[in-house]
């Protein structure tokens, strides 16, 4: 039997968990498992201000495992909680090497560079929470997401002064 790649269909939100009871699993069998990958993406998801950092998954519902799984085994694996369907290993279902690791080196990318999520909009009242300008209160001029940062119209002496400020130094009014 040789290698190869599987992919493993669970309930979206349990990838984790399941990764860990196919880990335990695998264990106490005989099973050559090198990688349990779960495809992973980190969003920062600024929300009314601290930043708040959360991962969702890139492919929702699927853990994918390289490595031998006897068919005895496949039947334990969909036996767990969790667990919809295992494919992969057969001559109908089968993934080439060079797809899942160009896969796997791609997501890596995408987990290196967040992207950035917020709720702000152009005309929308802001506070600044953070930095010298602390308590001031603007109108969001320009969003630019690429850099994290939002162009504020503040009043300062009287006068509107365009401010460049990270989502994470304001709060929506």
């Amino acid at each position: 039997m040789s290698k190869t790649w599987y992919s493993i269909q669970v309930w979206s939100g349990l990838e984790e968990e399941v990764k860990r009871k196919l880990e335990a699993l695998l264990e106490k069998r005989e099973e050559k498992i090198e990688k349990i990958f779960v495809p992973p993406f980190k969003e920062i998801e600024v929300n009314l201000s601290p930043e708040k950092q959360s991962v969702g998954r890139f492919y929702s519902g699927y853990l994918l495992v390289y490595g031998e799984i006897d068919e005895e085994t496949k039947e334990e694996i969909r036996k767990l909680e969790g667990v919809l369907d295992i494919v992969g290993g057969g001559p109908l279902y089968f993934f080439r090497n060079e797809e899942v690791e160009k896969l796997i080196s791609q997501l890596g990318v995408e987990e290196i560079k967040p992207k950035p999520r917020y709720q702000f909009m152009p005309g929308d009242k802001v506070r600044i929470i953070e930095g010298p300008l602390t308590n001031f209160i603007g109108i969001v001029d320009e969003i630019k997401p690429d850099k994290g940062k939002v162009k504020v119209l503040v009043s300062i002496f009287g006068r509107e002064t365009p401010v460049e400020i990270e989502f994470t130094y304001l709060q929506r009014i």
